[in-house]
């Protein structure tokens, strides 16, 4: 006899139930717009900006930040606390476009 039949038998035996659940015959109610909205597209004019669209300078500028802070044990940009060198490269992250004007 093992443990677990021990637990067990005070339990009545599992058997699948030949019936089949009462569904309700009626239809379900159905939710339907009173009035249908138009919505007109958006067209997206410019170009979606992202790192690989971005300028040069702009991606050495990150670039020159994220390596600056994993690295740094002063540096901790979830509570903007940088030491003097991340502060300035944080500055010139900020400070440099990632399009060129048109």
């Amino acid at each position: 006899m093992s443990l677990l039949s021990g637990l067990l038998n005070h339990m009545p035996p599992a058997i699948a139930s030949t019936d089949t659940p009462k569904m309700d015959s009626r239809p379900r109610p159905r939710l339907v717009l009173a009035n249908p909205v138009e919505r007109t597209p958006r067209l997206i004019t410019s170009p979606h900006a992202s790192a690989a669209t971005a300028t040069p300078e702009w991606r050495r500028a990150r670039d020159a930040y994220l390596n600056h802070i994993m690295a740094c044990r002063s540096c901790y940009a979830p509570t903007n606390r940088y030491c003097g060198v991340g502060a300035e490269l944080r500055a010139d992250y900020d400070r440099t476009p990632m399009e060129t004007k048109p």
